[in-house]
């Protein structure tokens, strides 16, 4: 039967696909780095570099990472065949993922509790939480989860001899795993086995070459093996002892776990035995002795390896005691000096009870000026919202009184551009220059003299430059080139006159206006009005 550390690998890449995309740099690669030393089963290094890359995320509070590492102690510690602490790992990174994270990585969690239950012979435990994931799988739709989830149960069903619950998770993580051929390929090696244990050996022999030849061309050694292990256990349920041996030695020449080398030597020491190949029976049964002394020396140097990190752990549990106790003495100290405080109290409690009506009475007071206080805070807000509301009111009028001013001089200044277009034209007449009509002459010499004075566009020229004295030398400073009459149409521009308006102030069309926005434009070297205007409005 196909071994829950499969399931646990499948868990394993899972986990190096989701660890890509974390933020925290260093601890990220603190846990690249573990998955890939516990994969190269150094599982203690893989531990360490855990362990700082825990103190990274603990510091900043990065509770998916700290999911992962949890997870990924739990399993180093469970192929270390300490159950208990892979189970209290396991455990915290369930806590987090319920408190912290979503429904996948509660599923992701409740599967590897189960691999160490599994690993641990507590298949009922195991059943258990497998169907929890599976629950949980089918109400998230992830049909990844629920094809994993399926096999699972089904792996645990098998071990139960559970064969009707076996055959119905079986079908439903093959509705799952219909793009996915390598969890397809391990969940026919399930089929296989469970063909054998339903006594259905031809399909099971059948289902099993066709597994051996898949994985061979797909290159994954652990199927082959799992295959092999299939068809020798086929073989010797049926009897068919050669065939049995020929597989047998097949799978001893994969590379192969030290647990399923003992159980093949075993198995080829029993089939000797029965065919009365005694020699053969003897020498296979002195190696499987051979490997479960092997075994048995890893355990114990496994279990050496664990003592000492138990011992480091209680090393940190004693320093945490010591704090305890120093903490404890505080608490005794600060009882001790409380209870002095409730003597002295007591001690002060006729002076309190003289005192207290007039503490009363000066809370009294205390409340009554804090009122106060707030009534006259009160106050001094409104006046505040009062004095704003004034201000904006007086800009207001301080700006519509200058556009009044503007249009009035503008109505001025034009009037006096009409008057001196007449002059002139009168000045060039042949009637003015030959006529002795001295007192025409006089009029238009007064005329002249009234457009050269000008002093409506004078007055409003002084108190625009007061008002605008930065826009106004700044335009002139930046743009010579620039006329009289122009400065002063961009001068209705900049205190934002419609173009109705302009036009109405200079007593020209509005089209004759738009084209006048546009020629100054280009002459300033902007693309259109818009730039123009924002230009303008830097100058201020």
């Amino acid at each position: 039967m196909i071994k829950f550390r499969h399931i646990l690998l499948y868990i394993h890449l899972l986990l190096a696909t989701t660890l890509s995309a974390q933020s925290i740099e260093l601890c990220d690669s603190l846990l690249q780095q573990a998955i890939k030393a516990s994969d190269e089963k150094d599982y203690f290094h893989s531990l360490e570099l855990l362990s700082q890359a825990e103190d990274i995320a603990t510091q900043k509070s990065a509770y998916e990472q700290l999911f992962w590492i949890y997870t990924n102690i739990g399993i180093n510690y469970a192929e270390l065949t300490d159950y208990h602490t892979s189970l209290n790992n396991l455990s915290e990174a369930y806590r987090i993922a319920v408190d912290r994270l979503d429904k996948r990585y509660e599923m992701s969690v409740i599967n590897n509790m189960a691999g160490v239950y599994m690993l641990d012979n507590r298949f009922e435990e195991a059943l258990e939480q497998c169907t929890l994931a599976y629950k949980s799988a089918v109400e998230s739709g992830d049909s990844l989860f629920i094809g994993g989830c399926a096999m699972n149960i089904a792996n645990i069903s098998l071990s139960l001899d559970r064969l009707e619950q076996t055959a119905e998770y079986i079908a439903i993580a093959e509705k799952m795993f219909v793009n996915t051929p390598k969890d397809s390929l391990e969940l026919q090696i399930i089929k296989a086995n469970y063909y054998c244990k339903n006594g259905r050996y031809e399909e099971a022999y059948q289902k099993a070459l066709q597994i051996l030849n898949k994985a061979i061309a797909l290159q994954q050694s652990s199927i082959e093996t799992a295959a092999l292990l299939v068809l020798v256990q086929t073989m010797v349920d049926i009897k068919d002892y050669d065939s049995a041996i020929h597989y047998c030695r097949q799978a001893l020449q994969r590379a192969i776990s030290i647990e399923e080398r003992r159980k093949l030597y075993e198995t080829l020491a029993d089939v000797y035995y029965k065919t009365q190949r005694y020699k053969l029976a003897y020498t296979y049964k002195d190696s499987a002795i051979q490997a479960t002394d092997s075994i048995r020396n890893i355990q114990e140097a496994q279990q050496f390896e664990n003592a000492n990190t138990q011992i480091e752990l209680l090393r940190r549990e004693n320093e945490l005691e010591e704090y305890r106790l120093r903490t404890r003495t505080s608490y005794i100290v600060l009882g001790m000096g409380i209870l002095a405080s409730f003597i002295l109290a007591w001690a002060l409690i006729n002076q309190i009870i003289k005192n207290r009506q007039e503490k009363e009475i000066s809370q009294l007071n205390i409340e009554r000026e804090k009122q106060q206080h707030q009534l006259l805070q009160k106050q001094l807000e409104e006046q505040r919202t009062q004095a704003l509301l004034e201000e904006e009111r007086y800009k207001h009028e301080i700006e519509l009184r200058d556009k009044e001013l503007m249009s009035k001089a503008m109505i001025v200044a034009n009037r006096n551009d009409i008057v001196t277009n007449i002059v002139e034209e009168l000045s060039k007449s042949q009637y003015f220059k030959e006529t002795n009509n001295t007192a025409l002459k006089q009029t238009v010499s007064q005329l002249q003299r009234a457009i050269d004075n000008n002093e409506a566009w004078q007055d409003f020229s002084t108190y625009f430059e007061q008002r605008n004295d930065a826009f106004i030398a700044a335009l002139r400073d930046k743009h010579p080139e620039l006329t009289a009459n122009e400065i002063r149409f961009l001068s209705l521009i900049y205190i934002n006159l419609s173009t109705k308006e302009i036009a109405s102030v200079l007593s020209i069309t509005p089209e004759y206006c738009k084209k006048k926005r546009q020629q100054l434009a280009k002459k300033m070297g902007f693309e259109n009005t818009k730039a123009l205007f924002s230009y303008l409005s830097t100058l201020a």
